[in-house]
């Protein structure tokens, strides 16, 4: 799997259940058509490099290692965040990007829906209780789709229900 892809499924998803999401988010916000100016450069990420250009991002200087935004990759902003949404199947996915003073990009995502029966209760229940959250079983496999507000996610965000899983370090 190649690096630009693993930047947009996260780090360690293998087996793991992701809450998705009805729709790119946050929802009705405009889909932004470029990157902006701001975000473009180069970034150190588990020692390799993202590099963000107007239209997408690549990993090193790969052409089959590029992504464009488009119908399948979503970016919006909203209270100085930027929101990666990517289609996977049936439903969208979530990447967070928290733009740093010193141009380092924290790289937010919700924490994995809990293997154990126990866990997965409590994670469910205490997300629920913030946003109505869906479960649909396709194929024998249980997903987990919330479809909040954009002040909602925000808060889902302020309240730690996203995590920060690394730090993408500008280089240049």
């Amino acid at each position: 799997m190649n690096k630009v892809v693993l930047f947009l499924l996260g780090i360690a998803l293998i087996a793991c259940t992701e809450i998705s999401y009805k729709e790119p988010q946050p929802k009705g916000i405009k889909s932004l058509t470029e990157i902006p100016s701001k975000l473009h450069g180069t970034y150190l990420w588990e020692g390799d490099t993202i590099t963000f250009f107007d239209k997408g991002f690549r990993a090193k200087e790969k052409k089959e290692d590029v992504l464009y935004l488009g119908d399948s990759i979503i970016l919006k902003r909203y209270k100085n965040h930027y929101f990666v949404s990517y289609r996977d199947d049936y439903e969208w996915l979530l990447r967070v990007l928290k733009p740093q003073k010193n141009g380092d990009l924290l790289y937010l995502a919700m924490g994995n829906v809990p293997e154990k029966d126990d866990e997965r209760k409590i994670f469910i229940e205490k997300l629920s209780n913030e946003t109505p959250v869906i479960t649909n079983t396709v194929d024998s496999v249980t997903h987990y789709v919330i479809d909040p507000s954009p002040r909602k996610l925000y808060a889902l965000i302020q309240r730690g229900f996203f995590n920060k899983k690394d730090t993408l370090v500008k280089i240049k």
